[in-house]
């Protein structure tokens, strides 16, 4: 009687050590990814590209714009 109870409680503490491991798993990847995104967002708002303007002519045929002098 006393063995059952022992190899169910055992059983039952393989299982959730299983599934512990498989979300702490789940949970290391979602953080990495998280990080990923952010580093991801950082660089797109420090690394923008230059702003272009183009102009489109009567005839269809599209010319950039000369820049604009601030102040």
């Amino acid at each position: 009687m006393i063995g059952a109870r022992h190899e169910i409680a055992w059983l039952q503490s393989d299982f959730y050590r299983d599934q512990f491991r498989k979300i702490l798993r789940w949970l290391i990847v979602s953080v990495v990814v998280i990080f990923l995104l952010i580093f991801c967002i950082i660089y797109m708002t420090l690394v923008q590209p230059k702003v272009r303007y183009y102009g489109n002519s009567t005839d269809g045929t599209i010319m950039p714009m000369p820049n604009v002098r601030e102040g």
